[in-house]
Parts: C-alpha cells; structure tokens; sequence
C-alpha cells in the first residue's frame, strides 16, 4: 500500500471517529438513550384549546390564565394560506368552578401579523397590568409585542418592540412596564446554520436585555437558551437551557438589569418554559426525549414523553428538584409548560389543541 492510501485511511478513520463521537454526544443530549422505566401520573382532565397553546402565565391575583398559541405545524408544513395564519392570547377565568374553564380570545386585532411563542405577565405597583408576548411575524422579523391589560382582563396593543439583537426568540421576562430580558433560542434564522449548531452543540444563543429604550446581551454561552423567568422579588433570573439539560441561575441588578451567574443544575431532561409560583418554586415543562419531540413535530401520531420538573431553589443557594409528573405522550405530546394554581397545575403543548388541568403534586420522585 502507498503512503498516500495510508494517509487517507488514517483521515478517513479520524473522520469517521470524530462524526461518531458528534454524533453520539448529539444522540445523548437529545436523550436518544434515556430510558423511561414508569410513568410518574397526576389526575388531569382536557380543557378544548386552539392548536399550538405553548405557554401560559397566571394573574394569580386577579385569577386569570393567559394561554399563547398559534398554529405551528401548519406553519412550518408551508400549508397553502399558512403566511396568513394568526396566532393569538386567550385567557382561562380560574374563578369559575374548575369544571367550567375554558379558553376565550382576549387578542385585538392589532398587530394584524401575529404569531405569539412565550409570554409573561407584569404587575406594576399600582396594580397597572402588562401582558409580553415573543412574536414571530410571517414579515419574518422578531418582535416582542406588548399589551395593555383591562380591569375585564382583555388586551389593547400598547407597543411592538424590535432590536438587531432579536435573532431567534423564544421567551420573554418582564422587568418593568417597558423592560424585559427575552432569550434567543439559535445565533442565526438560517435553517442550516441552526441545524449545525444543533447538531454539534454549539454555546452561542444568548439572553438579551432591553431596558426600554435600547437592548444589549446579558448572558450568553448557552446551548439552547429557551425558557425565562424571573423571580417574585425581581432578584434572580432563571434560564432554561434546553440542549445542555441545565437550569441556570442568575443574581440581578434591578437597578441597571445586568446578570451575574451564581448557580447551575443539570437536570437531566430537556426543559422548556419556567413558572415561578408564589412559592417561589418553579415548575418545568420538559422533554426527556428530544428525539421523539423532533419525531412529533412532523407529526402528530408519533409520541413525545412530557415531563413536569419541580424544583425548589434553596435560601442561599442550592435547593433540590424532582419529577411530579412523567407521562410517555399518551395523556400530553409536546409538553412545553407548567404554570401553577394552588395545587392545581395548566400543562400547555407546543402543536395539540389541548390544554390539560391536573393535580400538582409536591411529592418530588427521580425518573
């Protein structure tokens, strides 16, 4: 054999053991090994929804639930008509007696070009309310829509807020009545580049902070930045990072808004959105097995375990978290929130027209 072959048979073998290792990092992080050994159940019912209700945020005061959907799979199916697809906020009156909830449209009829991820809920000191709503509009740019909310809970459009650093949003945080942080859930909106760094598990989606007037990057070297949430007393941020499995958590300067890491957990699933309840806990809507979500997302017959991660965070750190529901995709595909209500628990999905009302559990138990 010539030198030249021996060379190529070493590069070959060298680029089969580096695609092979890519690959099964890739495969380990999308919990293409996990292995589910029992369900972990609640006791739900199915509230009718739209399709795709992705995220929820509760007025625990006023109570009220707000539910963001639009129709995702339709969209990115390329549909004929899909560009006019509207997504829109509905609201769930938690006041009622809980067998009568249901979903009604509280979205006005601006902005026409509306496609809503994550929201958040802002309450000012004067009791002045404040829905933020991720949008992304079939014009193709990135928005954080921003509404007035009435005594009756609807919505009037109060601003639309667009940055060059909004590239790929996921979530929004509301800090103030005009300020928020909102996370970048890919560094680019090219399908190609957002399927490399999938794929090699780049760190370069980041969470953004706009004071108002004007945004800037607050963290970054995240695998996958995806849910956000603030703390009751506006001191701690919390990131979801969905690739790397891990919760990160952030000190605040509620006076200039800049993040200082101060705590890391890997949690072992891919988690989604965060709500923060009043008791200060979170709960996690998360997917143990990104593989079979990929699989879901193309369609609707193939099963996506979801997952509900609670965690605790400890007074100085610290704090310990559990699973208080796993279900293999039979009950709810797609789990992409879990926003509380007393001992009750909202599950949202990212594509079904579902919304599911279960028991929460406070019974913390490994997977």
């Amino acid at each position: 054999m010539s030198k030249r072959w021996q060379i190529a048979g070493y590069a070959l073998l060298a680029l089969v053991i580096i695609v092979s290792v890519l690959a099964w990092r890739f495969l380990s992080a999308a919990g293409y090994f996990t292995a589910i050994n029992q369900e972990i159940p609640a006791d739900c019912r199915v509230i009718a929804a739209v399709p795709g209700p992705e995220d929820i945020v509760i007025d625990h005061a006023r109570g009220i639930a707000y539910v963001s959907a639009y129709d995702r799979r339709a969209v990115q199916g390329g549909a004929p008509g899909s560009e006019a697809i509207r997504g829109g906020i509905y609201a769930i009156d938690l006041n009622a007696p809980e067998s009568e909830w249901a979903l009604y449209p509280v979205t006005p009829t601006a902005p026409a070009d509306f496609r809503p991820h994550g929201i958040d809920l802002h309450v000012g000191a004067d009791g002045a309310r404040r829905l933020f709503a991720v949008s992304h509009p079939a014009a193709g740019h990135e928005v954080v829509e921003i509404f007035d909310i009435a005594d009756d809970g609807t919505l009037s459009h109060a601003a639309s807020v667009t940055d060059p650093l909004f590239v790929s949003l996921n979530d929004v945080a509301a800090a103030g009545p005009d300020s928020f942080y909102t996370t970048n859930d890919h560094a680019s909106k090219n399908g190609l580049h957002q399927l490399f760094s999938n794929l090699l598990l780049l760190r370069n989606t980041n969470v953004v902070y706009h004071d108002g007037a004007a945004a800037r990057v607050a963290a970054d070297r995240f695998g996958l930045a995806n849910g956000i949430a603030i703390s009751a007393d506006g001191a701690q941020v919390y990131v979801a990072d969905l690739m790397s499995m891990s919760l990160h958590v952030f000190d605040r300067d509620p006076a200039t808004g800049d993040l200082r890491g101060v705590d890391m957990a890997r949690l072992g699933t891919g988690i989604d959105n965060i709500d923060v309840q009043p008791d200060g806990s979170l709960l996690i809507g998360a997917h143990p097995k990104l593989i079979d979500f990929l699989g879901h997302a193309g369609d609707p017959a193939a099963l996506s375990p979801s997952q509900v991660v609670r965690v605790e965070p400890g007074a100085n750190g610290g704090g310990k978290a559990g699973t208080i529901y796993l279900n293999l995709g039979t009950e709810i595909s797609g789990i992409s929130v879990a926003a509380g209500y007393g001992d009750l628990m909202l599950l949202g999905q990212v594509f079904e027209p579902e919304v599911l009302v279960c028991t929460q559990s406070k019974e913390l138990k490994a997977w």
